[in-house]
């Protein structure tokens, strides 16, 4: 893949420089590629370039991205739109960076085109629009570089390779200024195009609103969190008292503060992890408390003691008096909540919830899930998609697709990494080439627990030198379950900063936790420690695991890999 140089500010970041972006990133790594440049204008004002490309023999190439090229009215020489001719600001582009060129002695040949992706024209045509078709770029030139675009701009000129040294200089010019705001700007940009991009398919639930329940499939990184949020508050809106049910304890955190920073006019939005509200409908046959310690105890309390409890006051109506009662439901993760209480009793705790609605199964709700992301040491009989049905009146499916929240080098990242225990997975994120660019994942190797930790300090660092992101952006996930167990062990400050499972208001720390309580979590810098290599021979759960660390990564992606002799 090609060298990249990412500069891009946030105003300048079109969809046709990301389509641009998407093809240029298929060359290989004697290819470089910069994102945003800069350079003085003719009026001593700073002004910022699209891309600039240097090959692997040299040159540099002076790519201004259109998004369409602008009707040119043959008979006034004008074009449409447009206060001046397109190829006059290329020309001023071009000169710039020749001016500099020549000014600072670097050994290259420039070249330059406006390139339009969207748009296809015969190369054999001489002009297109006005414009000399020897200065365009269009999509059906991109698909083959080299012959279509480097050698028809360049020829002769570029035959022989850079010295290394002059290579460097180049780079040094037009790449290494390194701006931290210009790197931010266009990571934050990414962040809202995300939101964006899912925001806009909410309009699904206005086309949906008339089905009394929506059971809503999606892959990771589909929304299905977001929309989750949102149709909560399309319930409370007119009135509701709406229960939002949650799997694990840290997204159920998030999502209060989340949903308590948004102004309810009407109505109310109880958010609860199972555990939790398991818990409180079990203290109507008496107080129930969870072993400490000892793992294999807990894990029988909560996988068999206490859906046991709940299960025979659901069958005693007198002892369900004191339990909650809400107009509606919104269930996030649902493929965590037990469709079966045993391999003869179906409902399992599907029963519990529907006898919390005041209409039962007529009630409003939206259930959201994924079997594929059902851990592997969960019985997997005790959830069945199809007994989801069970229990409502009006149930209509939805499927979202394709993923949104994903970089396009991070989708990319996970299609290489194929295993029968996640495949599915990988299949349910859908095509990837509509998704932004951004950083590539790196993998580290560490054969101790000092030397993931100098990775950890090393990396966060570096991101936040360059601008990616900051501290409080990032999140450690552990492959065990107590952090102490972990490669951070007793470690409670790295980087400068403090390490935190839940980050107070305003606090600059780094959030940790374990993957299996990283469930519907995401952030936009990711650290995997702990998980061995990668491959097609680790088991069903060490695969499980790797990807669900993986996958809460948007945008910037750290795995250090534990070696073992």
């Amino acid at each position: 893949m090609a060298h990249w140089i990412i500069q891009r500010p946030q105003e300048h970041s079109h969809p046709a420089e990301i389509r641009v972006a998407e093809q240029l990133r298929d060359l290989d790594d004697q290819w470089t590629v910069v994102w945003g440049y800069y350079y003085t204008d003719k009026k001593g004002l700073e002004r910022e370039g699209d891309f600039l490309v240097i090959g692997p023999a040299g040159g540099v190439l002076v790519l201004e991205v259109k998004n369409t090229l602008p009707r040119w009215f043959s008979a006034t020489g004008k074009w449409e739109g447009e206060t001046d001719n397109p190829v006059n600001q290329l020309m001023d582009e071009w000169s710039a960076v020749v001016r500099i060129v020549q000014e600072e002695g670097l050994p290259t040949w420039v070249a330059k085109a406006l390139c339009v992706p969207g748009e296809e024209a015969p190369l054999e045509h001489d002009m297109v629009q006005g414009i000399k078709r020897s200065l365009l770029v269009f999509k059906n030139d991109l698909a083959d570089w080299l012959r279509s675009v480097w050698f028809r701009l360049f020829d002769w000129r570029v035959k022989f390779p850079v010295p290394g040294p002059d290579r460097e200089a180049i780079l040094k010019r037009f790449g290494a200024s390194g701006r931290p705001e210009a790197a931010r700007g266009f990571l934050d940009h990414t962040e809202e195009l995300f939101q964006r991009q899912l925001t806009h398919r909410f309009q699904l639930l206005d086309q949906l609103s008339d089905n009394r329940q929506l059971l809503v499939f999606g892959g990771t990184g589909t929304g299905k969190t977001w929309h989750a949020v949102e149709q909560a508050f399309r319930y409370a809106s007119t009135g509701k008292e709406v229960l939002f049910l949650v799997y694990n304890l840290a997204l159920t955190i998030q999502l209060r503060r989340l949903i308590a920073m948004r102004r309810l006019e009407t109505g109310s939005i109880t958010v609860i992890g199972w555990e939790e509200l398991f818990l409180q409908l079990a203290s109507a046959g008496g107080e129930m408390c969870p072993p400490k310690e000892d793992a294999c105890a807990l894990r029988q309390f909560y996988e068999e003691d206490l859906p046991a409890r709940v299960r025979s006051l659901l069958e005693d109506p007198a002892s369900r008096n004191d339990w909650p009662s809400f107009d509606a439901m919104v269930a996030d993760e649902a493929q965590d909540h037990d469709t079966a209480w045993d391999s003869s009793a179906s409902g399992g705790w599907w029963d519990v919830y529907r006898a919390l609605l005041r209409d039962g199964g007529e009630s409003q709700a939206s259930i959201f899930y994924d079997p594929a992301q059902r851990p592997p040491f969960r019985d997997s009989e005790r959830f069945d998609p199809a007994d989801l049905r069970g229990g409502w009146s009006q149930p209509a499916h939805v499927r979202l697709q394709p993923a949104l929240r994903y970089t396009r080098p991070i989708w990319s990242f996970f299609q290489q990494h194929r295993h029968p225990a996640i495949n599915p997975m990988l299949e349910a994120l859908g095509r990837g080439d509509h998704l932004p660019e951004g950083p590539e994942p790196e993998v580290f190797e560490a054969g101790s627990p000092e030397d993931v930790l100098k990775v950890i300090e090393s990396l966060v660092a570096d991101w936040r030198k360059k601008g990616l992101c900051r501290p409080d952006e990032v999140l450690i996930l552990h492959k065990e379950s107590d952090v102490e167990r972990s490669a951070l062990g007793e470690t409670r400050v790295l980087a400068g900063c403090n390490l935190r499972d839940v980050l107070e208001e305003g606090e600059t720390a780094i959030r940790h936790t374990s993957v299996n309580k990283a469930k519907g979590l995401d952030a936009r810098a990711v650290i995997l420690i702990g998980c061995e290599p990668f491959s097609e021979t680790l088991s069903d759960f060490d695969a499980y695991t790797w990807f669900m660390g993986v996958s809460r990564a948007r945008q910037l992606l750290a795995i250090v890999t534990t070696t073992t002799e």
